[in-house]
């Protein structure tokens, strides 16, 4: 069998003359979680619509279990997937339950695997006290559960999700993605779009995007063990934004400099260790990178080629 589940090369797609996506290609490992990240506009909402053929790709391949999608047919492949996009898209006039009811219809469920299936849902997804509310009652986190459990009702191999956690509060933004990493130890493939770096911490791999392009896909464990720049957090004596304009005055070939809440980020690619802090700064701390950091590096890193 192959390792794959699904490949994509070389994706191309135009909207006139904005090309918002470039030559993208990766590989879905299977019963893994990958992570499709980068800012708006990067082009996560259009990769996961092209994938599933929402979109008329402009070129490029698809393959599925390394079969690749002959004359531009989904069918297999959406045979499989499951797609949440990332505005809420039930019925706000029906509850939770009569919600389920008709996605089952739709998709021809029989009865009783229907009723198994969403007392097993709306169990896992805590939504079982909530199951004869009107959705358009649910707070943002409980509707993108909704929203989950009806795509689930497929069971699919294949989950797509555009941005699953947009405009939820934090704590529902954590439980979502619990139920997400409980989904791919039951075995599915899952890709998550996603702008915020810290619910990518989470994922197996990730795919770095900017402006359209794919500028790294790598094993979250190995990206961060192998970062080949050392981190540092300096406390300035004064205002944070005068500091950080006194540092990247001095600053050496290959930093990059950045704020974060009332300290800088320093990215050094020399291995020697700074030991002191510079001249206006009280400490100078090494620091672990998290995703974000990392992105902020290979993106510009990129953005100077």
């Amino acid at each position: 069998m192959n390792d794959f589940l699904l490949e994509v090369s070389n994706l191309n797609k135009a909207f006139g003359d904005l090309q918002a996506v470039k030559e993208v290609s990766f590989k879905l490992h299977r019963q893994s979680l990958t992570i499709l990240a980068g800012p708006d506009g990067s082009g996560k909402s259009t990769i996961l619509k092209l994938i599933l053929g929402l979109l008329a790709k402009d070129s490029g391949e698809i393959k599925l279990n390394g079969q690749p999608l002959q004359n531009n047919d989904y069918r297999a492949l959406r045979s499989i997937a499951a797609y949440m996009p990332e505005q809420f898209s039930l019925y706000p006039d029906l509850t939770v339950e009569e919600n389920l009811n008709f996605f089952a219809d739709i998709q021809g469920l029989p009865h009783q695997r229907r009723e198994e299936l969403k007392q097993h849902l709306l169990a896992k997804t805590g939504m079982l006290p909530f199951r004869q509310r009107r959705a358009a009652n649910l707070s943002g986190g409980m509707k993108q559960k909704l929203a989950l459990s009806a795509a689930l009702l497929s069971s699919p191999q294949l989950l797509l999700l555009d941005e699953p956690t947009t405009g939820v509060d934090p704590l529902s933004r954590i439980e979502f993605f619990q139920i997400i990493q409980e989904l791919k130890e039951e075995g599915t493939t899952i890709l998550a779009a996603t702008p915020y770096l810290e619910e990518a911490e989470t994922g197996d791999e990730i795919i770095f995007l900017h402006q359209g392009e794919a500028i790294l896909q790598e094993a979250i464990k190995k990206l961060k063990e192998e970062f080949p720049v050392r981190l540092y957090r300096l406390s300035p004596q004064g205002d944070v934004f005068s500091a950080f304009q006194r540092l990247s005055a001095g600053k050496l070939p290959g930093d990059e400099i950045y704020i974060r809440g009332n300290s800088l980020l320093l990215l050094r690619p020399s291995q020697e260790p700074l030991l002191s802090p510079p001249e206006g700064f009280l400490e100078i701390t090494p620091e672990i990178p998290r995703l974000e950091d990392i992105y902020i590096y290979y993106e510009r890193k990129h953005h100077a080629r």
